[in-house]
């Protein structure tokens, strides 16, 4: 028979443990609580510091490859919208013609760490919408113009030389005849067979400023349809190549906002960084550097040879274009008053 200070003593032990597991659970909960949080507190700012190393990465790097893909295009601006390990990026710009800046487009650039197959969102699509022009199509063009999707202005076009385009090679110099003379004016010039750099210099008459030079990278022309091939629909019928449009396909070097100079050496350093660097358009800075060498260890700046120009400047000092003929296309770009 258990004695009654026994069952007591019973009682308190057991309140005891109780009371020590209780505390225990308790303190094992706060500490795994406190793990968690600062765990997740590590990972989210691992993450941050990740993401912005990414997004700086996508911003230089898309910012180098404008300036040899973009012709009389610069950034203006971006907005960096980031999310966990991902993020997009939607970048401004504007073009410069005749010392008056155009709002030009915006890019959306998607970016995340290469082993995270997530993104925050990709937005975005053609710039640039096309417009049937009657002319165009009672003279037989086999491609309409382009314009720019944001502010309606006309998309350069570019003809490269040796390529046979039909006869279908636009000439928009005549327009100028029907602008008031201080309109600011920009032309994609095609030459008649590509020239160094020096010879462009020399050919261009003082009321036409260039303001970005057409490289030729065109190593495999075969690719790109660059001959005239049958039509599915009508075997007798031949297709012929339409012109390189400044989004896509063209490759240069010019002159930017803070500083006015232009040289072929801008173009063989801006491809060499990209090919030491390795991003997202690596292949194709190879491909440029690789067909410009040859079989050097590396280009040199009699390797760059022109195959047009972008000029810019008023309707009537650029109407001493007209019979120049080295002039092989002209294709009307943006168009802007001095005010």
């Amino acid at each position: 028979m258990t004695a009654p200070w026994d069952e007591a003593e019973d009682q308190n032990i057991m309140q005891t443990l109780k009371k020590t597991k209780r505390k225990s659970m308790i303190r094992s909960i706060l500490i795994s609580v406190t793990v968690s949080v600062l765990m997740l507190i590590i990972v989210f700012f691992g993450a941050a510091q990740l993401v912005g190393h990414l997004s700086s990465n996508a911003l230089y790097s898309e910012q180098r490859y404008m300036r040899i893909s973009s012709p009389n295009e610069f950034n203006s601006g971006f907005r960096d919208n980031r999310g966990f390990l991902s993020g997009v990026m939607e970048l401004q710009t504007y073009k410069i013609v005749d010392a008056v800046p155009i709002p030009w487009k915006n890019r959306w650039l998607n970016y995340n760490a290469w082993w995270f197959p997530f993104t925050t969102g990709a937005y975005g699509g053609s710039n640039s919408l096309t417009v049937e022009d009657p002319s165009m199509k009672q003279e037989g063009y086999e491609y309409y113009r382009g314009y720019n999707s944001y502010n309606g202005q006309r998309e350069m076009a570019f003809y490269i030389p040796g390529v046979d385009y039909g006869g279908r090679i636009l000439n928009d110099l005549p327009e100028l005849d029907k602008m008031n003379e201080d309109k600011r004016v920009e032309f994609a010039i095609s030459f008649d067979k590509d020239y160094s750099f020096e010879e462009v210099k020399g050919l261009l008459p003082a009321g036409a400023k260039p303001v970005w030079y057409w490289v030729d990278t065109y190593d495999e022309r075969e690719g790109f349809n660059f001959k005239p091939y049958p039509n599915e629909n009508d075997p007798a019928k031949m297709n012929y190549p339409t012109p390189m449009n400044a989004n896509y396909g063209v490759y240069g070097f010019g002159v930017q906002p803070d500083w006015a100079q232009a040289k072929p050496e801008d173009f063989i350093g801006a491809v060499q960084i990209g090919v030491d660097k390795k991003d997202n358009h690596h292949s194709e800075y190879l491909r440029i550097f690789n067909y410009l060498k040859k079989d050097k260890p590396a280009p040199e700046a009699g390797d760059v040879r022109i195959l047009g120009v972008v000029v810019t400047g008023t309707a009537d000092g650029l109407k001493s274009l007209k019979g120049q003929t080295y002039v092989r296309g002209a294709a009307l770009g943006a168009v802007v008053d001095k005010y």
